[in-house]
Parts: C-alpha cells; sequence; structure tokens
C-alpha cells in the first residue's frame, strides 16, 4: 500500500503513547499531512495507547500492545485512518450555533427563520453558500420539526447509534426535508440535548452548512460549540434588566468559545444595561424575512470569515456590524 497519501488539514493528539509507538505513531501523522496539537478535545483523531483516557466525542485510535494498530506493522493502515479523519474535519460551509439565555426567547423561530432563509437560495447563491443542514440538540421534540413534519420519511435521532463517533456521508440525504432544508431531528421516539454524543458525531459528518439549534445556553452547549467547531454562536435573550442580569451571568460563568451575537427577542429594546454585558453585537431578534434577518445573517458571515482566517473580529467591528441594522 502506498502510504504517501494527499495531505488533507486536520491535527491528531498524541496520549499515553511511548516509543517507540510515540516515534511511530508521529511520523504517521505527518505521511497524513496532519499537525500534531497538545489539545486531545480539539483534535481530529487521536491516537492512544490501550489504556489511557481519552476525551468523550473525538475518534480514537488505540496504538500499541492491547491496541487496534501495531506499528510499524500497520502503519500504512493508521496513515489513512488519519488521512480519513482529517477529512472529516474540512467543512464545506460554516457552523452556526443557536442558543437562549431562558425557555420562550424566541431560539426555534430564528432557527426556523435562518434554515428557511438558506433553502430559499437558488443558483449562484445556493453554489456558493452550500446547502445548509439543520440540527436540532435542542432536547424538545417537536422543536424545530413542526407536528406535521414527523410524517416526513427520513433519519431521525433516535434511528443513530449513539456509541458511533461518525455515520456514513449518505446521512445527510437520508434526513427529512423540513421547511425546505434537510433537518435531524427528533420524533415521537425522542430527541437529543447538546451533550449527547449523538450530535457530535453527526455534525462531524454532515459535510454541509450547518445551523445547529442548542437549546439553552449552559455548560452543555458551551461544550457542543466547542467540540464541533463552531464559527459563531447566537444568543437569544430580552432586552430588559433581567436579561441583561441574566445574560451577563451565564456568560461569566459559561463564556461562549467563540464568535458570538445576541439577539433580543422579536418587540423589545434593550438599555446599556445589556451592551455592557452582551457578548459580541447585538441585533433584534427577525420574525420574518426583511432587514433584520439580512443583518443576522451579515453578521454571522462576517464573524465565520474572520473565524476561518484565524482572525476575531474587534469590538469596533463588532459595533460597526451592529449600528447598520439598528
Amino acid at each position: 500500500m502506498n502510504t504517501h497519501v494527499t495531505p488533507h488539514r486536520g491535527t491528531v493528539a498524541l496520549v499515553g503513547l511511548a516509543p517507540p509507538d510515540l516515534d511511530g505513531a508521529r511520523d504517521a501523522a505527518v505521511l497524513a499531512g496532519a499537525r500534531v496539537c497538545s489539545d486531545p478535545g480539539q483534535a481530529s483523531l487521536i491516537l492512544a495507547s490501550a489504556s489511557a483516557p481519552v476525551p468523550e466525542g473525538v475518534p480514537c485510535v488505540r496504538v500499541g500492545q492491547g491496541g487496534q494498530v501495531r506499528l510499524p506493522g500497520d502503519t500504512a493502515l493508521l496513515v489513512s485512518l488519519i488521512a480519513e479523519a482529517s477529512s472529516r474535519t474540512r467543512r464545506s460551509g460554516a457552523v452556526w450555533v443557536v442558543a437562549g439565555i431562558a425557555g420562550g426567547v424566541g431560539v426555534t423561530g430564528v432557527v426556523r427563520l435562518l434554515a428557511r432563509e438558506r433553502g430559499r437560495c437558488r443558483g449562484a447563491l445556493r453554489a456558493r453558500a452550500g446547502e445548509a443542514v439543520v440540527v436540532d440538540a435542542s432536547g424538545s421534540v417537536p422543536g424545530v420539526a413542526l407536528a406535521g413534519d414527523h410524517d416526513v420519511p427520513g433519519v431521525r435521532w433516535v434511528d443513530l447509534d449513539a456509541s458511533e463517533d461518525s455515520y456514513l456521508p449518505s446521512l445527510r440525504d437520508h434526513l427529512p426535508v423540513v421547511g425546505g432544508v434537510r433537518a435531524l431531528v427528533g420524533d415521537a421516539r425522542g430527541g437529543v440535548a447538546a451533550d449527547d454524543p449523538r450530535v457530535v458525531a453527526a455534525c462531524r459528518s454532515l459535510d454541509a452548512p450547518l445551523i445547529v439549534d442548542a437549546g439553552r445556553w449552559d455548560e452543555r452547549a458551551a461544550r457542543c460549540v466547542s467540540a464541533i467547531h463552531a464559527d459563531a454562536l447566537i444568543v437569544v435573550t430580552h432586552g430588559d434588566l433581567e436579561g441583561a442580569a441574566a445574560l451577563s451571568a451565564t456568560c461569566t460563568a459559561v463564556p461562549p468559545p467563540c464568535p458570538a451575537i445576541t439577539l433580543v427577542s422579536a418587540g423589545e429594546r434593550w438599555g446599556a444595561g445589556l451592551r455592557a454585558c452582551a457578548p459580541g453585537s447585538i441585533l433584534r431578534a427577525p420574525t420574518r424575512s426583511g432587514r433584520d434577518l439580512r443583518g443576522l445573517i451579515r453578521a454571522l458571515e462576517s464573524a465565520s470569515t474572520a473565524r476561518a482566517g484565524g482572525a476575531v473580529l474587534s469590538p469596533g467591528e463588532l459595533l460597526a456590524i451592529e449600528a447598520r441594522h439598528a
């Protein structure tokens, strides 16, 4: 077997390995075109000894005595596994997560609007933006799907094996069409919350722009945002003092791990209290297609572009976005 494969961008974490397995695993990563990283939670693949503890939700190959591969004999196989894992981390579009500071602030409505807008894209715009997939990790049913959508044929959460760290790329083609876009949702048999391992596995396997409903913003949602390498986070809250206090307390306890945009629930105004604690720019939550929705999408695209380029939008740039759509 030819071990010189086309390089893919990806990262490999080495956990609990000692020479000569450590050296062999590092050499396999180089041959696969991957970079060795120090954070297993952010890796495309973990190469670990048979007994080393590893984070949940990240693909892992056990190396050495008692493991799945033995080096140097299985070097070619290991290179192929690294290359495959790296290729799965290359996304064809941005990942946007929507979460609420509390229940009833309008998260599901925002997700539906974003999905509907992406579903309306046609021609060159659709080719550029990609055909988005909605991932409902809110933990509620019906959630993003409406009551009538549960008769639409397709794969639901309960059909996916929670023990798998990834699924076949064809998963996308077998999802039901909800609101004009394909969506991974729950049904009468149940849904999933943001900390369910199937969420990370599905996001890793769906080669498409993703809109993820993470339900309430908390530690579970934050871990999900980090694990799926989200490009932008939308936090929906109320604009009054109670909303500002809740946002401040929650985001202090659980800071957003990626660029964030604050949405104020439809029909509400906001004041200095919210401006003082909001992560990122503050925009009105859209209720239909129009100026507010276009402004939100532009802000998300700006955050995603900066994230992809390794940059973080400055406070001045975020305020400029807010001012243009105030």
